[in-house]
């Protein structure tokens, strides 16, 4: 599995040449996480695409967390400071020889912040939840939930801090993946 997840990140690392993407790598004192997504609109020339997205992320810990995902990203007409995101993500982790694939439902909603003569700013929210008919294998249910702040320092690179709390739910134990604190930064192309 830490073979597949390495080289969807390396895929990404390509996609990210691309308009619209994003590569990005946050750590706590247990663990480190690489994120990267990017816009479909570079596989067509129809400007349809450009709010869709794909995404992927790989939380090295104890044991290791691999996500990939599909979005729509959207702001709300007359409110351009303001997105909302739905899509589908897929899991796959394992404890103690138990495999945990889910397909959580991802809603999102991001807002850009401008605090006086600070830089550009966002606040963002992130919700997965999977229920069992969407658990597979050895899992009952996925809930994730991330709260983001994010600042523009530099052109093109982001200093983000973030919380995300993370609960697996196997059949026979419930294990709170993750529940931390977290610093990073990201590559961001728009």
């Amino acid at each position: 599995m830490k073979k597949i997840a390495l080289l969807i990140l390396l895929l990404n690392l390509e996609i990210f040449a691309t308009d619209k993407a994003s590569f990005g790598l946050n750590i706590n004192t247990n663990d480190l996480e690489v994120e990267g997504r990017s816009s479909l609109a570079f596989t067509t020339n129809d400007p349809v695409y450009r709010n869709f997205y794909v995404d992927a992320n790989f939380i090295n810990s104890e044991d290791t967390l691999f996500g990939l995902g599909f979005f729509v990203e959207n702001s709300p007409m007359n409110y351009q400071n303001i997105a909302f995101a739905i899509g589908l993500r897929t899991i796959f982790t394992d404890n103690k020889g138990s495999s945990f694939t889910a397909i959580p439902i991802m809603v999102g909603a991001k807002a850009r912040m401008y605090l006086g003569s600070l830089p550009k700013s966002n606040l963002g929210i992130k919700l997965a939840y999977a229920p069992s008919p969407l658990a597979l294998q050895d899992a009952s249910s996925y809930f994730e939930y991330r709260i983001e702040v994010d600042m523009n320092v530099i052109e093109n690179v982001n200093v983000y801090l973030g919380y995300r709390s993370i609960d697996t739910k196997y059949n026979k134990k419930d294990i709170n993946y993750n529940d931390s604190a977290y610093i990073g930064f990201k590559f961001v192309l728009d």
